[in-house]
């Protein structure tokens, strides 16, 4: 099986499209990509920009964050599976997601996406999916429904149910665990300290709490934005060996994210969803102060904790509706 190594063969003189609109992300994903030989790495900032730079160069492949502003990937996909130039319509994409539900999974192929990346990245999982995606080419398709590469893989007429899913389970093993440190070591050395960033989120986050504290009705635009920085945190920080802050993210996330879908839930629980977001914060600024990156059994404790004050506000929400 092979391991994360420099310039492999089978990606040199490649050229690749990476969207992303974390700059932190963009920088890894580019860092890995260089590693695997890619001749060519640009970047976007969201769906649409990226939608300009697709029409403008050629590219054998791109990598789309899920989750973007102004323009997520869904967009950018959208977009491009309906373009009218073959070069844009066909060209392979691997979504990058914080979680694949069945739902999302579903949209996206019904869009032509090519493969999922879901995070924390690591050089394995961006190798493998890059492998499938340029290695495994698939049929463009033009019909009044859909437009892109076929959503069927290729069909092998030697084909044997059994020998392939053996395949199949062989690559997804792990690979050696020195090997794969030592490709993610490389593609950090040039970024900022993660806790550095975090520390820039928090501040943010703090920021965001006053104007909440001190507004009769904040408006839904500020819990977004708190929303958006917990899905930042929940999604970047694995990436960068800081599962503890990831997982205070993931349950702040899960704190706001009924809000965002009614907002009208909003009057209610307010009082306890206020505190239930300072806790969080607090907690974030805990593990920073003490360094603490990996979680363990006090952490577990604290994600319970966290767990415990969200469903609170859950059951206040389900009491006060009518």
């Amino acid at each position: 099986m092979s391991t994360p190594s420099a310039n492999d063969a089978r990606f040199q003189g490649r050229s690749a499209l990476v969207i992303d609109d974390s700059p932190l992300m963009r920088q890894l994903i580019r860092s890995l990509l260089r590693q695997f030989g890619f001749s060519t790495v640009d970047e976007a900032a969201d769906g649409s920009a990226a939608l300009r730079q697709v029409e403008r160069h050629r590219y054998d492949v791109a990598i789309c964050d899920w989750m973007m502003e102004p323009t997520d990937g869904f967009g950018f996909l959208r977009a491009l599976r309906r373009h009218q130039d073959p070069a844009c319509f066909g060209l392979p994409v691997i979504m990058v997601t914080s979680v694949a539900n069945k739902s999302q999974v579903l949209a996206m192929r019904d869009q032509g996406v090519i493969e999922y990346l879901v995070k924390p990245i690591s050089a394995q999982k961006l190798e493998q999916r890059l492998v499938s995606a340029l290695t495994r080419p698939r049929n463009l398709i033009m019909t009044d429904a859909y437009s892109g590469p076929d959503r069927r893989r290729r069909q092998d007429p030697a084909y044997a149910g059994p020998r392939r899913r053996l395949e199949d389970k062989m690559a997804a093993l792990p690979w050696d665990e020195g090997e794969e440190d030592a490709a993610i070591r490389r593609a950090t050395e040039e970024l900022p300290d993660y806790a550095e960033v975090l520390g820039r989120d928090l501040e943010k986050l703090r920021g965001l709490l006053a104007e909440l504290e001190a507004a009769v009705e904040p408006p839904v635009e500020t819990w977004r934005r708190i929303f958006r920085i917990a899905h930042d945190i929940s999604g970047q920080a694995p990436s960068f060996r800081h599962p503890a802050a990831a997982a205070v993210g993931n349950s702040l996330e899960r704190l706001l994210q009924p809000i965002l879908k009614k907002p009208e839930l909003l009057r209610l629980a307010a009082n306890r969803r206020l505190r239930a977001v300072r806790t969080h914060v607090e907690a974030l600024a805990l593990l920073l102060e003490e360094g603490i990156t990996d979680t363990s059994a006090e952490t577990g404790m604290l994600i319970e904790r966290l767990r415990l004050a969200v469903d609170r506000v859950r059951r206040e929400e389900r009491d006060g509706a009518p």
